[in-house]
């Protein structure tokens, strides 16, 4: 296990113990990455009516509450259950403003000081949180490449996840997914020589 993973662990088994502190330097880790990822899944047609923020709210709380559901050897995939967490709260929200209407039975109300403390915690650190200049650049530069090229860097770069898991999850093997993700690097490298 690398040293990254295992201070990942660490810190997932103080949080789940109660530490703030191991909650706050958890988010650190994960929160610019989180909202980077948020807003390439999203793309730009979703970006102009979501906002990434909101889901990236959504997305660390419903984390935070069910951080006993990820196993400390999963501790490695940490972006990766971060980021399927992600999905499913964009296409919730994409569902919910296509239909305009909120649909009462799906909401789950949060009565326990705790997860209000929580809220409070994450919409505060979220508030502060600001894209980089580099990553706008990255993020328009992933816009204008293929759709496969795009997929590959975001499972790669910011899933984390290895060559095999994303072969797994593409259909393809390991090696043919390490050729694509060294062609969608290309790709983007031209991309971002042409947006400076």
């Amino acid at each position: 296990m690398s040293a990254n993973a295992e201070m990942t662990r660490d810190l997932l088994q103080r949080a789940r113990q109660g530490s703030e502190t191991a909650l706050n330097e958890l988010f650190d880790r994960v929160a610019g990455r989180l909202l980077a990822l948020i807003r390439l899944r999203l793309g730009r047609s979703l970006r102009s009516r979501l906002e990434s923020r909101d889901i990236l709210q959504a997305t660390l709380l419903k984390a935070f509450l069910r951080l006993d559901q990820l196993r400390d050897e999963d501790a490695a995939t940490l972006m990766a259950w971060l980021a399927r967490i992600a999905a499913n709260e964009i296409r919730d929200q994409a569902d919910f403003h296509g239909r305009r209407r909120r649909d009462a039975a799906r909401e789950t109300p949060l009565a326990d000081v705790q997860s209000r403390r929580l809220i409070q915690q994450i919409r505060s650190q979220t508030s502060r949180l600001a894209l980089d200049e580099e990553m706008q650049r990255l993020e328009r530069a992933l816009d204008d490449v293929a759709p496969h090229y795009r997929e590959i860097i975001i499972l790669r770069k910011f899933e984390e996840l290895e060559f095999a898991a994303i072969g797994e999850r593409l259909g393809k093997s390991a090696d043919a997914c390490r050729m694509l993700y060294a062609r969608a690097m290309a790709a983007v490298t031209l991309k971002l020589g042409a947006v400076l």
